[in-house]
């Protein structure tokens, strides 16, 4: 076996085994945690601590979604033949780059506006524990106004990035 051939499959499984991890963790999320926590409510807050900070979902979401695309990037340069046009405007081609560019967009929505909500959330729940007593009733308004936009981008970013494991499932169907 060459090494080129080892190579590939290395990236190969990086790429699924990625974005396997990566979506599941969306999965998982979005399905059990997050109802559970809204449900829970008020005492949710020590398990979403230690679930944030002790089992580093966050780190964890980072990792396998930069592992995803970056293996996906190597092996989207190999296949082309280094972005050729030609392969590019092919039916596969043009799946496997929409593919991409989704899960390309879900990583910049989990990195630039996810991670920032949470940390502030996440000092928000500091600050209020801090203070010993209730949380002030301007506290409470910001954390559920962030509760709710984190929600909505998270499952605008599940659909991208089902979106992303269709298209690329598919893609070597698409002959135009």
């Amino acid at each position: 076996m060459n090494a080129l051939l080892i190579y590939l499959i290395v990236l190969r499984i990086v790429h699924i085994a990625g974005g396997t991890a990566w979506l599941g963790g969306a999965i998982i999320y979005g399905m059990f945690v997050e109802p559970t926590v809204k449900a829970t409510a008020p005492g949710s807050q020590q398990f979403m601590h230690y679930f944030i900070v002790r089992r580093h979902y966050p780190t964890y979401m980072t990792v396998t979604s930069l592992a995803t695309i970056l293996s996906g990037a190597l092996l989207l340069w190999h296949s082309s033949s280094g972005l050729d046009p030609h392969w590019l405007t092919s039916g596969p081609g043009v799946i496997l780059t929409i593919g991409s560019v989704l899960g390309i967009i879900a990583l910049c929505m989990g990195l630039f506006i996810m991670s920032p909500i949470a940390k502030r959330m996440m000092g928000l729940g500091q600050a209020i524990q801090a203070a010993g007593g209730p949380p002030l009733p301007e506290q409470m308004n910001e954390l559920h106004q962030l509760e709710t936009k984190l929600s909505q981008v998270g499952r605008t970013e599940f659909m991208l990035m089902l979106g992303s494991l269709l298209t690329m499932a598919t893609a070597r169907y698409w002959l135009f």
